[in-house]
């Protein structure tokens, strides 16, 4: 209280700064706090202590202060000498609405070159040098390169204009300032510092992230987007993200794109990298390194090699806090007769149709280079070959009216080749993506898959859509060509024995888009087409029965037992992981028949959850009923007679996995696995979180 006094007595006793409001200097010392960095900036070497103020403000600054607070240009020495101390012990204090007003009135159209007596290198600005209320720089002032004999403060620096989306503010125009030590040739930028074409984040999780050139997004928005993601999966994708922000955070009577040269419209990409970088920069905290991506290079490919160093780290250790989880909701600790005390830890495990594009040479773990291509690297001629199985003949290429530029006819590649069966075949194929049927379509798609973007205006069935359909086609005699569609029967366990699709690329038929019932079908030609990209067919997840998700797989070709039995091997073999005394399938009855050659399964029972078993299973199989029923094994059941463990939990936990098959449906693998293995950890965490609070005791084993 004493040094307020003070500070009013000294304005008090000014000729000038008598006259000065109380909120003229409340507002003054928040105003110059926020440009405490851009003060410090231009000074000489002996006067850029960080701890303590310089002893005048920069040219500009001083302008612009006067000019907002309507204080006489000859008294701005005095008042900063007064409050100096002042505005340099201040916290950073966050900027009202009038604040805005102000840069963008007195500060926007205010020139600082003068006023910076340093080096300054514009990038894409011109000799526009305007003053924003944002200035984002680097956290450090001098070079922290433990090899660099270079210790003085940096005075080169490089300014590029920006755009910040805010939380309370919506989109403000920003300077986004670097600094170079020549020492070791390295730029400091306020996320990462860049040498040798490598850009190295620093640890720990910055205030405002970097998501592209000139966009930056405060750490809270990205946090609720992220949230959003997990708890409002179905509805909130990256594009719906966008359009809130555009709709209740952007005012744009205040900042107009021609105002700052630079757009000021939040893009999916933007918050698709928000949300990558953000879990990359977590889990580099968590394992104890910095990130590092490559600094040249688009942005779109920038951070795919760290989600695929990620990914793997995932495979080989297991889901964070999931390996070696344990609560009294998935670990029974019981008596035996003998009076020995015994553990019985389950797992339970279920499959769900939720595939991503892959290459379409069955079983090939290749990945595609984009999601517009239907075939690998290794089999990228085969986007050549024609689309009906089993012909290998080039596509035909044709000669079509170009509408468009120049108005030149142009040449264009068919799916199919010359043959005019097969020609036939492909035009059928597009109809289904048009009249009548594009409404049926879409009416189930919607009913499968929420709309990744809840505003689209397609009119056309994307083509990925219809692909999830088996197709096959007839000619009849009249040389008229009949589809017959079989729906993709989603997530099953089958035999390997017993698995025509391992030697087939589509099922036989079932249903058909219309009978002709003055012919029989032995008087019918029958074709099986790829008209686009495979999926994948399933990913295979393996839950506590607290809800806590132990693993999760990808099944390329089909959802066979033995891929079952080697994923839960792989899972239980990463360090820490214990194998469990009972693993729930819907299958067992299969899977365990194999497993019985396998020393690594005995002792584990292999079970149906019950109503399955009860529903689902015929009691006439007698190794089934025999081998694979749960209430053989007492510890199974709770004192009351019911079952202890809750052996439904992979199916309900699919349902909210399923949520996200319109998020990532088009996504590549390192993406892909990126994003659920990153949705599945955040849950967990939450999972835990719940079960801490409602007492049931979740520790670490």
């Amino acid at each position: 209280m004493s040094q307020i006094i003070s500070l009013l007595s000294q304005l008090g006793e000014h000729a000038i700064l008598k006259e000065i409001t109380l909120d003229g200097v409340v507002t003054f010392i928040r105003l110059s706090s926020q440009l405490k960095r851009s003060i410090l900036q231009p000074q000489s070497i002996n006067d850029s202590d960080p701890d303590n103020p310089p002893l005048y403000l920069p040219t500009a600054i001083s302008s612009f202060l006067s000019t907002a607070l309507n204080i006489p240009p000859e008294a701005m020495d005095d008042l900063w000498k007064i409050l100096k101390t002042e505005v340099w012990e201040m916290p950073l204090m966050p900027l009202i609405g009038e604040d805005y007003r102000l840069f963008k009135e007195f500060g926007w159209p205010l020139r600082i070159s003068a006023a910076f007596s340093v080096t300054v290198k514009f990038v894409h600005v011109a000799n526009d040098k305007r003053l924003a209320a944002h200035t984002i720089y680097p956290p450090n002032y001098c070079c922290i390169n433990s090899n660099c004999t270079n210790r003085a403060p940096l005075k080169k620096h490089y300014f590029k204009k920006a755009v910040i989306y805010t939380d309370s503010s919506g989109v403000q125009p920003a300077w986004n300032i670097s600094l170079y030590c020549p020492g070791c040739y390295t730029s400091y930028h306020h996320n990462y510092l860049v040498r040798d074409g490598s850009r190295t984040y620093y640890s720990g999780i910055p205030d405002v992230l970097q998501v592209g050139e000139h966009q930056f997004v405060e750490m809270k928005l990205v946090y609720t987007w992220r949230s959003n993601m997990l708890f409002g999966w179905y509805v909130f994708s990256a594009s719906n993200a966008s359009r809130v922000y555009e709709n209740s955070k952007t005012d744009h009577s205040y900042f107009q794109p021609s105002e700052w040269s630079l757009s000021n419209r939040l893009t999916t990409s933007h918050i698709w990298d928000s949300f990558v970088l953000l879990g990359l920069l977590e889990d580099a905290t968590l394992r104890g390194h910095l990130l590092a991506v490559p600094h040249t290079g688009t942005q779109s490919d920038r951070f795919k090699a760290a989600m695929e160093e990620r990914n793997r780290f995932i495979v080989l250790n297991g889901q964070p806090g999931a390996v070696r989880h344990a609560c009294n909701k998935c670990m029974r600790i019981f008596e035996m007769p003998d009076g020995t005390f015994q553990k019985s830890q389950s797992i339970v495990a279920d499959g769900l149709s939720i595939g991503r594009p892959c290459c379409g040479v069955f079983r090939c773990l290749n990945p595609l280079q984009n999601t517009q291509h239907w075939f690998c690297m290794e089999h990228t001629a085969l986007h050549d070959v024609c689309a009906i199985v089993d012909c290998n003949n080039p596509v035909q290429e044709v000669t079509v009216n170009n509408t468009t530029g120049s108005g030149l006819p142009k040449k264009i590649k068919k799916k199919t080749c010359s043959l005019e069966a097969h020609q036939q075949i492909e035009a059928k194929h597009h109809e289904r993506s048009t009249g009548s049927f594009l409404y049926k379509t879409r009416l189930q798609h919607a009913r499968v898959s929420q709309p990744i973007d809840s505003f689209s205006q397609a009119t056309k069935v994307p083509e990925q859509d219809v692909q999830e359909d088996f197709e096959s086609y007839q000619i009849n005699p009249q040389s008229q060509v009949v589809l017959s569609v079989e729906k993709n029967t989603g997530s099953v366990g089958v035999d390997d024995l017993n698995n025509t699709s391992q030697s087939q690329p589509l099922p036989e038929p079932s249903t058909s888009e219309s009978d002709c019932p003055s012919k029989s079908a032995s008087g019918n030609q029958t074709f099986k087409a790829q008209f686009g990209r495979r999926r994948t067919h399933n990913e295979q997840t393996l839950v506590r029965p607290c809800g806590v998700i132990f693993a999760r797989a990808t099944m390329f070709g089909a959802e066979a037992v033995s891929n079952f039995l080697v994923m839960v091997k792989n899972a239980f073999s990463v360090p820490g992981a214990q194998k469990p005394e009972h693993i729930f399938y819907d299958t067992n009855c299969l899977a365990r028949q194999q497993a019985e050659s396998d020393p690594w399964f005995q002792g584990i029972g292999m079970c149906v959850d019950a109503w399955h078993f009860r529903n689902k299973h015929a009691v006439t199989h007698a190794y089934c009923q025999l081998n694979c029923n749960p209430a053989m094994y007492p510890e199974l059941m709770d004192d009351k007679g019911g079952w202890f463990f809750n052996t439904s939990i992979a199916e309900q936990t699919n349902a909210w996995l399923g949520g996200y098959h319109s998020i990532c449906r088009e996504m590549l693998p390192a993406k892909f696995d990126f994003f659920l293995d990153e949705m599945i950890r955040l849950r967990n965490v939450e999972v835990i979180r719940c079960l801490e609070k409602e007492g049931h005791c979740p520790c670490t084993l």
